[in-house]
């Protein structure tokens, strides 16, 4: 390489780039309305969604939602070295926690034959392959904005991208979804998304690392 072209390659990588939380909530957009297209196409909102948006079926929805913003988060400050991700880890250890102990609280009241009664439907395979098919463009808008940061861990940013995806994938799902027990919920849409985020944490070490 001559003196020139390399003065002009340093210039060039001197340039502003987009943050990464620019380009997380660009590619997101995105990729939601790509999401949103196809549950309208091939799911569709369940007949008595006005009612369900009414009560408290609406947690199905709303707890995703909170648990997307939360794992955008700490995604964004995985992907800044340096940065303290202690209290981001912490509200999202919580807020994972919260679901999960109103589970075991649902699940020693009914018990195990509850459990197998909640989860002997069709719906459990509707679920189990509906939520990662939604996260797909997720995923990908969240591993793209990822790649422009600087992660120190990439599998760990892997897996909080599957976590974002799965979690909106499920919050779309869940217009559709009419099982609403707990004893379904939590095990269905968990499993799904706990699958996105295996899927993130083996992607993450191929497209985030530098």
């Amino acid at each position: 390489m001559r003196t020139e072209e390399l003065i002009s390659a340093l210039a060039a990588d001197t340039l502003p780039r987009q943050p990464v939380g620019w380009r997380m909530r660009r590619a997101m957009l995105v990729a939601t309305a790509i999401s949103l297209t196809a549950f309208a196409l091939f799911w569709g909102p369940r007949p008595d969604i006005g009612a369900a948006l009414g009560s408290l079926t609406m947690l199905k929805t709303l707890v995703p939602l909170l648990l997307l913003v939360l794992s955008m988060a700490f995604a964004l400050a995985l992907a800044h070295p340096g940065q303290r991700v202690t209290g981001h880890g912490a509200a999202l250890g919580a807020m994972l926690a919260l679901p999960l102990a109103a589970f075991m609280i649902a699940l020693a009241r009914e018990g195990q034959a509850g459990l197998v009664e909640s989860l002997s439907t069709r719906s459990l395979v509707i679920c189990l392959l509906s939520i990662p098919a939604l996260a797909l463009p997720l995923l990908v808008a969240m591993l793209r904005a990822l790649s422009s940061g600087a992660s120190l861990h990439p599998g760990l940013s892997g897996a909080t991208a599957g976590l974002v995806a799965g979690s909106g994938a499920a919050a779309i799902y869940s217009l559709y979804c009419d099982k609403d027990m707990m004893l379904f919920v939590l095990p269905a849409y968990g499993t799904a998304i706990a699958g996105v985020v295996l899927l993130g944490a083996w992607l993450g070490p191929r497209h985030l690392r530098w």
